[in-house]
């Protein structure tokens, strides 16, 4: 607590002006806790009794299953009242005490009433109308606050700062079990009989599901869920809010907590709009389970929802929810609050960006100073191309993420060739590019690249799906991510190809060397002309690899200089290989292999006759029928 430091600040600063005693300073901080803790001993009874006596001005039919003594030095302190739906009520006995707290009461209106002002909120359950909550105390800098239920904490009106130096009651005289009941006695003198009902219980096992932070149930539309359930009793009923469906079936073994029926909820399919009528559960939310003996009733409740109707990604995405791209989650905790869209498409800063213009055109051209992170995502489904225009390197620090994005790298000339991506961050940094298109790549650069060779990096994601990349400018050298290891790689669904007469060589799609890559996802893609091997005879993917699927892939090469493959020889390890179903050609008869000068299996299977259409300078590769399973799935 805020005051807790106040005090000792106030007390280092006595010593120092004071000059007093080490065993001085130590006696008044000793007295401080010992202070402090009494405060919060005061507060923990007050809330304590305050939900007794909630309990007992409206009990929403549960019943008073048990109650158990607690005793300190054989003197009787706290009663326990353990209720039909498994709620644990502390109960302490009366005793006058002098710490300054509020006074809270219940005015003739049945509301609370706290130092003598009204709250405005019910106490007193009437049938029909249940109470509406207790007031839950707590102490700040000081000075008493208070709240009902999840709202906002507000200071307590008509009352001083925190006094005193003993404990206290300010409600109850006594409390003991009569025969079949609890009898209450208030110090205003009235006199409160509760039943006890061993044998009847109702309680929802609500430990075992995910409630939100209002205490919903959130279930997805038309599915179906259960929880289990106490009941002891007879005659269990089950009430549901309109257009939502709730039935019990009882379990032939109870489980090891008591659990011996099971409730099935099922959700809507659409969105159930309020109904102004008053049922015994709440309508628009409460499933209501309860169970009778004799005259008396066992209820308990759970509140369920279906999920807000959020229409876009922006409105997902400030509601709390998650918004994943291959397979990576983006969230507001993570990336912060939305950035408004240029009107001219000039990006001035880094930050999450929600396009609801299609074909709406970006530029990027910050400094190097760089950004932090940079999230370019449609709004909606109907949003299908964005385009990026990248003048200057991309400068990042920690998360790049583009969908239905055309980035294109802006060449003036050949002295402005460059990688559109600069990682400059060490750790946490991932690159994911899904449904997007990639042009205007070059030989000898490629798409991202470390700031500094000497400045190796590990990142954590490093992801292409659903992409077509198309190297414009042949020439030796071409790296998809260099000089960076990864904890994850996928590239999958993918179209890379060299759209240039002019051959690419040594073409990578990982240059890791030397560094590690743990899991490596290769699959579904079609590789056309990107040759691996040039002065030296390299592979796609050179590094150490822990975890390798390669399945599904095309390998095409029209004029190959030298054997091509997938994994480089004795510059490259794969621990753990699983390969499937890769065809590939070279048309000069190089060798095109898995490994760098190893034939051994699992390896390519070459197929002189792959396509229907092969058309470079369209981009378009069909496969001929047999064949479809395989490489890039796209729609013809």
């Amino acid at each position: 607590m805020k005051y807790i430091k106040s005090y000792i600040l106030f007390f280092l600063m006595v010593f120092a002006v004071t000059g007093c005693t080490t065993d001085d300073l130590k006696d008044d901080v000793n007295d401080l806790k010992d202070r402090v803790t009494l405060i919060e001993e005061q507060v923990k009874l007050l809330n304590d009794n305050l939900a007794v006596i909630a309990y007992i001005l409206d009990t929403q039919n549960k019943t008073i299953s048990e109650v158990k003594n607690v005793t300190d030095n054989g003197e009787v302190t706290q009663k326990k009242i353990v209720l039909s739906d498994g709620t644990e009520l502390t109960l302490t006995i009366g005793k006058p005490g002098t710490i300054n707290e509020p006074e809270v009461t219940v005015g003739e209106d049945k509301m609370w009433y706290i130092n003598g002002k009204p709250t405005g909120v019910i106490a007193v359950g009437e049938p029909g109308k249940n109470g509406e909550g207790y007031p839950e105390f707590r102490v700040q800098d000081g000075n008493w606050q208070v709240r009902f239920g999840d709202g906002d904490w507000k200071p307590v009106t008509g009352g001083g700062s925190v006094a005193g130096g003993s404990l206290g009651d300010q409600f109850f005289v006594k409390a003991e079990v009569v025969g079949d009941n609890f009898v209450v006695t208030m110090t205003d003198g009235t006199v409160h009989t509760l039943p006890i009902v061993a044998d009847l219980a109702c309680a929802i096992d609500k430990t075992s599901i995910g409630l939100d932070a209002e205490g919903f149930w959130v279930i997805e539309k038309d599915t179906r869920v259960e929880v289990l359930v106490k009941i002891t009793g007879e005659n269990p009923q089950v009430t549901y809010p309109q257009g939502w469906r709730a039935t019990l079936s009882e379990l032939d073994v109870a489980d090891d907590k008591g659990n011996n029926y099971k409730l099935y909820i099922y959700a809507p399919v659409a969105t159930v709009k309020a109904v102004n009528t008053r049922a015994a559960a709440n309508n628009t939310s409460d499933i209501t389970v309860q169970v009778q003996k004799g005259s008396l009733w066992a209820v308990d409740k759970i509140k369920v929802k279906t999920p807000k109707e959020l229409n876009t990604n922006e409105e997902r995405y400030n509601d709390g929810q998650t918004i994943r791209v291959g397979g990576l989650e983006i969230t507001r905790e993570l990336y912060g609050d939305v950035k408004a869209v240029p009107a001219d498409g000039n990006l001035t800063e880094g930050g999450v960006y929600f396009i609801s213009e299609n074909g709406k055109e970006l530029a990027y051209a910050l400094s190097s100073t760089g950004v932090e992170n940079l999230i370019i995502l449609p709004n909606t489904e109907e949003i299908t191309v964005i385009k990026l225009t990248v003048t200057k390197q991309v400068y990042l620090k920690g998360t790049f993420v583009c969908q239905n994005v055309t980035l294109s790298n802006q060449v003036v000339n050949e002295s402005s060739f460059h990688y559109p991506l600069r990682v400059m961050g060490e750790t946490g940094v991932n690159i994911v590019m899904d449904h997007c298109k990639i042009e205007n790549l070059v030989a000898t650069k490629g798409f991202a690249m470390n700031t500094s060779k000497d400045n190796k990096v590990t990142l954590d994601n490093f992801i292409i799906t659903n992409s077509d990349i198309e190297i414009a400018v042949g020439g030796s050298g071409f790296y998809l991510m260099t000089q960076m290891g990864s904890k994850n790689v996928s590239v999958e669904n993918n179209l890379i190809y060299s759209s240039s007469e002019t051959d690419l060589l040594e073409a990578k799609i990982c240059n890791s060397n030397s560094l590690t890559i743990e899991n490596l996802n290769l699959a579904s893609n079609t590789l056309i002309d990107i040759e691996s091997s040039g002065t030296s005879a390299y592979g796609l993917i050179r590094g150490n690899v822990t975890n390798a699927t390669v399945k599904d892939n095309f390998y095409w090469l029209s004029n190959a200089k030298k054997g091509s493959f997938f994994f480089s020889g004795s510059t490259s390890t794969v621990t753990n290989l699983a390969a499937s179903n890769n065809y590939g050609y070279s048309n000069s008869g190089k060798q095109l292999r898995m490994f760098q000068n190893t034939a051994s299996t699992p390896d390519i299977e070459l197929v002189a006759d792959l396509f229907a259409t092969f058309d470079k300078s369209t981009g378009t590769f069909i496969p001929k029928d047999e064949y479809k399973a395989y490489g890039a799935q796209r729609k013809n």
